[in-house]
């Protein structure tokens, strides 16, 4: 309290002014209000009681002159006809007589259908007044009143300057109270305008004068309660220092005796923040790590079983992450996962837990989540997060991501089954093509049991050999000649029984197994070529699919010289096929294509067309076959498009010199199609379905 009193004081507010100013400013309002609304009631009253005296003055005119006029309500003539009538001397004479001694200066009359039958000033007459609000509502039968200042005005009989004039629409009724016309009345209202005025002048001047008094009292009331509010602060100020210095007397006492207790608690408290946020952060991103997300989870779950309330879990994996470390390194990699970081930060709601497991993954707990559509806006915002680059290092990195979903409690009321089942969401995203998320559904779980067996099986089968190399024939469709073959991986496991490609071919993709799979398949026909040459079986060529983590892996063209030459093939009798994804896929693929090019070794494309087929990667790449897909030649004879995709492609494979081979191909009429339009190399079940490599020998041995 000592260093207070003993900081530079602040200038005091000085509430007395601010009072004072505050008050007058209101006074001057309430003043100009008062004023205000009076002028105005008294206009308004004005215009009432005119309202209620032509509404007498119109039952007057059409008790006595209403006839008179009455027929003119009828006449269909022009202007001229209306004015020549209407100026007639009895008729002008006769308004002028029954209005002698009223305030009202001028008169018209309208017919219903709004046209001026009359009018003091003859100018007038034959006027269309049809649109007017006023002639509009007193010809529905209600009178309209409104005042106006003139700086001139045609009266009846003279001219009057700078006068204030109320003019009324008045219906007038016929027999049987029918509204037979509208009248209008002009009353010089100047008068009573300007002794209204000057009374409210009076009023104002009297309102303010009182409110000034009001003031002038209020002022001294209030200075007067200031002068005693300062002398008590004085005594209340002073009796404090005393207080004060009195505080700090005992206070230094205390400080230096407690100085060095609380400096050793403030160094152990610190040490426990410490441990405590090693414990349960990440030291990278500064997240919640597993340890604490774990906590919370299970602090989320019980809160929402009380309440009532569902809440989600977002597992959040980085798509391809690894290649960023393996080819920029790991502090790029690192800097990379604290910039991601920073941009969920900015998705995720407050009350939200955002965490990091390890590695590339992360993974978000969304409270009191009512449905599943928000968590799924939710995560489609996290996903935008990844449309712009991340700029590490002055590179931009670009980066996506999959999210697996699962709810409490339909997906599980768990810490472990949530999470689990997330994760088994998030790999079904990725197994969908990555960059997107997925709701955990109970079907993924099978999935991901049957994937799992086909993994652990698949990983002791390629281990022990027991994939088998199957060849289904290429057949020149003109002499039904072998000119070569397509080796294809088969699979029969001593558990799952005969397991289809379509079904383990994926899970290696996915978890790497693709490379040793491709591996073993091109050694294993490399191995079959090299022995039905020895016994005198010489296939032209054997063409074998290669996957996209083959051709990205180091040496592979080494790999396949080294097989060429430890069975003594030579380079025409091996052809590797590749398709159009896997080509867009592989950095740096054309160099990759050209180094097994150049060793002779056969390169054609599969699938063509049903992938990004660009022309300009077409003629650079160093292949010498397409082959037309089986969704286009199941169309041939019902789908005239995909017969004129063939003609295409043929053509296209004909300017550029390449050959062509059609897979899929199951009848005769198909046949006739292809080599029709050039193409002669059939593949399909037309000629052969894929055969074990001694059955599929003796089938073609004569025919080769």
């Amino acid at each position: 309290m000592t260093a207070l009193h003993g900081s530079p004081a602040h200038k005091p507010f000085n509430l007395t002014r601010y009072f004072f100013v505050l008050s007058f400013v209101l006074m001057v309002l309430v003043a100009g209000v008062m004023t205000s609304y009076l002028r105005h009631y008294s206009n308004q009253q004005l215009i009432h009681l005119e309202k209620t005296r032509a509404s007498s003055l119109v039952q007057v005119f059409e008790n006595s002159l209403w006839q008179k006029f009455k027929p003119l309500t009828a006449i269909g003539g022009g202007k001229a006809e209306l004015m020549q009538l209407a100026d007639q001397a009895d008729l002008r004479n006769a308004v002028v007589k029954l209005m002698r001694g009223t305030d009202v200066i001028k008169l018209k009359v309208y017919s219903l259908s709004g046209r001026t039958i009359f009018s003091s000033d003859v100018k007038q007459v034959g006027e269309d007044k049809s649109g007017n609000s006023g002639f509009l509502s007193a010809a529905a039968g209600t009178a309209v009143s409104e005042l106006t200042h003139r700086n001139s005005f045609d009266a009846f009989e003279h001219q009057l300057a700078d006068r204030d004039v109320i003019s009324t629409y008045v219906p007038v009724h016929g027999p049987g109270e029918q509204i037979e016309g509208v009248l209008e009345l002009y009353v010089d209202a100047t008068p009573f305008v300007r002794s209204t005025a000057e009374q409210l002048r009076w009023l104002a001047l009297a309102i303010s004068g009182l409110l000034i008094l009001l003031y002038l009292a209020q002022m001294l009331v209030v200075r007067f309660a200031a002068r005693i509010l300062d002398s008590q602060a004085r005594q209340l100020m002073e009796t404090n220092r005393e207080l004060d210095t009195r505080v700090e007397e005992r206070t230094r006492a205390l400080s230096e005796t407690n100085a060095q207790l609380e400096s050793e608690i403030q160094e152990r408290r610190g040490a426990e923040q410490r441990l405590d946020r090693l414990a349960h952060h990440d030291p990278l991103t500064g997240l919640p790590n597993r340890l604490m997300f774990m906590e919370r989870l299970r602090a989320s779950l019980a809160r929402a079983a009380r309440h009532g309330h569902r809440l989600a879990v977002l597992f959040i994996d980085l798509d391809r992450f690894k290649h960023v470390n393996d080819t920029l390194g790991h502090f790029t990699g690192d800097q990379l996962l604290i910039a991601v970081t920073a941009r969920l930060k900015t998705s995720v709601r407050q009350g939200d837990t955002l965490a990091r497991l390890g590695g590339d993954e992360f993974v978000c707990i969304l409270e009191e989540i009512n449905n599943s559509g928000a968590a799924g806006v939710a995560a489609e915002k996290l996903l935008a997060l990844f449309r712009e680059p991340f700029v590490i290092n002055g590179n931009d990195l670009f980066l996506s991501a999959s999210i697996g979903l699962s709810f409490s409690p339909d997906d599980g009321s768990d810490v472990e089954t949530l999470v689990r089942n997330a994760d088994i969401a998030m790999y079904q995203a990725k197994a969908s093509g990555r960059n997107r998320s997925q709701f955990y559904s109970s079907e993924m779980s099978l999935a991901a049991e049957e994937r799992m067996r086909i993994e652990s099986n698949l990983r002791r089968a390629i281990a022990a050999g027991e994939i088998e190399v199957h060849f289904q024939p290429k057949v020149d469709s003109r002499s039904n000649r072998l000119i070569g073959a397509e080796a294809l991986a088969r699979w029969t496991c001593p558990v799952l029984g005969v397991v289809p490609p379509v079904r383990f071919i994926p899970v290696a993709e996915e978890t790497g197994l693709i490379v040793a799979l491709g591996d073993q398949v091109l050694e294993k026909t490399c191995r079959q070529l090299s022995r039905w040459r020895r016994e005198g079986f010489d296939i032209p060529c054997v063409s074998v699919n290669l996957s996209v983590k083959q051709l990205e892996r180091a040496g592979f063209s080494d790999r396949v010289q080294a097989l060429l030459q430890e069975y003594e093939l030579p380079p025409s009798v091996l052809e590797l096929e590749i398709t159009e994804s896997v080509i867009m896929a592989v950095d740096d693929a054309f160099a990759v294509l050209d180094s097994i090019r150049q060793l002779g070794v056969g390169l054609s494309i599969d699938d063509f067309g049903t992938g990004y087929s660009s022309l300009a990667y077409l003629k650079r790449l160093p292949i010498q076959v397409l082959k037309i897909d089986r969704a286009f030649v199941i169309g041939i004879g019902e789908s005239p498009g995909d017969e004129a995709i063939i003609r295409t492609i043929v053509a296209l494979a004909e300017s550029l010199g390449l050959k062509t081979v059609a897979e899929g191909v199951e009848d005769q009429a198909q046949v006739d199609f292809l080599k029709a339009e050039g193409c002669c190399t059939i593949q399909g079940y037309r000629y052969g379905r894929p055969l074990p490599a001694g059955v599929f020998a003796n089938d073609w041995r004569q025919w080769a």
